[in-house]
């Protein structure tokens, strides 16, 4: 009862002075900001050393006037930043000139690709060929020439794991440093014709948290918001010839099999190849053929004590390419459960990986809709047969702030049974002149299923109001009888869920702190009678200080319905019933511009009539720009009175960069619940854009905990190498 007044006075706090917060900040709109793309002349190049000294950087369009977003907003930053923009007919070329009055203390540690951000001084692009307000670009650049490159889908979600074929190359200054990137127009899909292109550029300084943007300034929008960027002129003329361009891989895997009599070892050749034809400068088509994803990294070890699966995140590819297209129901889908369309799905059925045999995929805008359609034929397994499964979402821009789609899909991985999905999505956002965004999404689908299962339907709709010092988001959601996307993911079916949620930040002046925030928050699920199974009110604080350190605390009061049973890992039974509980979590996090960043999680509380203890601690340690170290372990401890569950799951990560284009990356995953352990090594050396050498190496062995290391079972090993060229026309 003391926890739940303490939430209850939370409220109060946090309610108290919002709506002053809510207005109390003006709009800041730099949108009207246009910089012109400077054309190469005839036969003049770009000598990509990361120099700024090409004649064509003389004549360039000069953007500057940047202004901080972070730690103050729309305030001169510390250090001035330039940038210029170029083209030719098949590539755009970026230049930052990036001044540093005291060089001797920018950061710079990272050469990885798709290393971390925040751990250096960076610089980053936005890129909106259709000027859509809501998908983007992003290209990153590090002062050692590190790339990071991501898919912006709806203002919200990163997808961290596309890959496009580009440069960079950068070099140290007597004032700082430059930065050139050069992007082939074939990695975007734009308008054809369209000559203005949404555009921003972005710098960042490690050493105090410094972020400062050429147009879009207004902190409320976040970090990755590109509704109000700014303009790039003049792109005309680009020439992608034929525009096909064809991936062509030969791979040789050897796996060698421990059984516990005699040996088994396969070697196995393989081509492998994707294609991508540029129908037209906005519209892809793209084919796979005997896909290899033998790159795929390995998925964090998670021993989970939920009785609901798992969701996870896509790193394929071949399903990242325009994978934003294929994004449905906006904020509807924070969790994940009731999800038309899951990638991952598509080569995994009955607990088995499953070849791809191919695919086809035509993805892009056609006359201002963006369009994605996927056909895959999924290859044989134990008890499946080769299964067909296909995926086709449409989306329209209305009313300049709104957006309407279409999504169907057809097959069932696990091929027991014939299933189709059918929905239609709507996503509305108001930008209000006083400051703050209302988002609006909705979405209702329904499934038909055969074997005598029929048609079931889920829908939902989400309202979410932000501003930097306030916000709060409403959501509801309802899956019915019989709602089943087998090409989708639904992990609670026949559930109704509900989650709302208010924030309250303050800005002290001072040094010490950015930022403190309190966020008060409740979900809560029922049955389709509406008869409560799960609910939870809780009370999160942080404090974000100007080290680029944070501090948070967490309370939460539950109650949980069982109307049956289920087993803990470890097998402890937990039985129905109903359940009071209440928590309390803490964590803190080191300044990703340290040589070593700690963090810890911690919490105690009680969990379904047992004790909880939960500790997860790592660190990152970068002692030098060559070599890098992640660790991690997580601890859990459950005590009953009939017994104690106890979990550890255990990850270290190695990496070695000789070279911004070549890395060696190790991995090592453990649980004492399986007893596996899994390692896997994969080096990759780009040795020119599109052209590379892939080796991994990777073992699998049963270690029960208690008998280390005198009972170390190898299961399997394997290696792979592929060798990978791009071919253009």
């Amino acid at each position: 009862m003391c926890m739940w007044k303490s939430i209850l006075a939370a409220v109060l706090l946090v309610g108290s002075g919002a709506v002053t917060a809510a207005y109390a900040q003006n709009a800041v709109d730099g949108s009207d900001r246009s910089l012109a793309a400077q054309r190469l002349a005839a036969g003049e190049t770009i000598t990509m050393d990361g120099v700024l000294d090409d004649p064509v950087w003389a004549r360039a369009e000069i953007a500057d006037g940047f202004r901080q977003v972070a730690p103050d907003e729309n305030v001169d930053p510390s250090q001035p930043t330039r940038v210029r923009i170029a083209f030719d007919a098949t590539t755009l070329y970026v230049a930052f000139e990036v001044i540093e009055t005291r060089p001797e203390f920018y950061t710079a540690n990272v050469r990885q690709r798709d290393g971390d951000t925040g751990v250096d001084d960076f610089v980053r692009i936005f890129l909106d060929p259709h000027q859509s307000g809501r998908d983007a670009y992003m290209f990153v650049v590090h002062p050692l020439g590190a790339r990071w490159d991501a898919l912006l889908e709806n203002n919200s979600n990163t997808i961290r794991e596309w890959d496009a074929i580009w440069e960079a190359r950068t070099t140290r200054t007597a004032n700082g440093w430059t930065a050139e990137m050069a992007i082939p127009f074939r990695e975007l899909s734009y308008s054809n014709g369209g000559s203005d292109w949404g555009f921003d550029a972005m710098r960042y300084v490690a050493r105090n948290g410094e972020v400062m943007r050429w147009a879009q300034i207004d902190r409320t929008l976040g970090t990755f918001d590109v509704s109000k960027v700014g303009t790039l002129t003049g792109i005309s003329g680009v020439d992608n010839g034929l525009g096909l361009e064809v991936q062509a891989f030969a791979t040789a895997r050897a796996t060698h099999i421990w059984p516990e009599q005699g040996r088994e070892t396969d070697l196995i050749f393989d081509m492998s190849g994707n294609a991508f034809y540029k129908i037209t400068p906005s519209l892809t088509g793209t084919l796979t053929v005997n896909t290899d994803f033998s790159d795929t990294p390995l998925d964090e070890r998670i021993v989970s004590l939920s009785r609901f699966g798992i969701f996870r995140n896509e790193t394929r590819d071949f399903f990242l390419q325009d994978a934003a297209i294929f994004e449905f129901g906006g904020g509807n889908f924070g969790p994940s459960n009731g999800l038309p369309y899951f990638s991952r799905n598509i080569g995994r059925a009955n607990g088995q990986l499953i070849d791809l045999v191919g695919g086809g995929k035509l993805s892009g805008r056609v006359g201002g809709a963006d369009v994605g359609a996927l056909v895959t034929y999924m290859g044989e397994g134990d008890d499946l047969d080769p299964q067909v499964l296909a995926v086709m979402r449409a989306s329209h821009e209305v009313f300049d702030v709104s957006r309407v789609g279409v999504i169907f899909t057809y097959g069932d991985p696990s091929g027991q049974s014939e299933n189709a999905v059918a929905g239609i999505d709507y996503q509305h956002v108001v930008n209000f002149e006083g400051g703050g965004i209302l988002e609006a999404d909705a979405f209702f689908i329904d499934s038909y299923t055969s074997d005598g299962v029929g048609h079931g339907q889920a829908w939902g709709g989400v309202l979410d109001y932000t501003t930097d010092l306030f916000g709060w988001r409403i959501r509801t959601k309802s899956l019915e009888e019989n709602y089943n996307p087998a090409l989708g993911f639904a992990n609670r079916p026949e559930s109704r869920s509900h989650d709302a949620g208010v924030r309250r930040r303050w800005r002290p002046d001072g040094d010490l702190l950015d930022f403190y925030q309190f966020v008060v928050w409740t979900d809560w699920v029922t049955d389709l009678d509406n008869h409560v199974q799960s609910r939870v009110v809780g009370l999160n604080t942080e404090l974000d200080f100007a080290n680029n350190t944070f501090l948070g605390a967490g309370i939460d009061s539950s109650f949980e319905n069982l109307e049956s049973g289920f087993s803990l890992p470890g097998g402890v039974w937990i039985p129905p019933g109903e359940y009071n509980m209440e928590s309390l979590n803490m964590w803190w996090n080191g300044s990703n511009g340290w040589k070593v960043t700690p963090f810890l999680n911690a919490g105690v509380g009680d969990f379904f009539g047992g004790g909880l203890r939960q500790a997860s601690v790592g660190f990152s340690w970068r002692p030098s720009p060559v070599f890098s170290v992640q660790a991690r372990n997580n601890y859990t401890n459950i005590k009953f009175d009939t017994g104690r569950t106890e979990i550890y799951v255990g990850s270290v990560s190695f990496s070695i960069t000789p070279k911004p284009d070549m890395e060696l990356i190790t991995e090592v995953q453990y649980d004492n619940i399986s007893g596996n352990l899994n390692l896997l090594s994969r080096f990759r050396w780009e040795i020119r854009p599109g052209s590379e050498i892939f080796i991994a190496v990777g073992h699998n062995a049963d270690v029960p905990a208690r008998d280390f290391p005198s009972d170390f079972t190898s299961n399997v090993s394997t290696a792979v190498v592929r060798i990978g060229h791009t071919m253009l026309w």
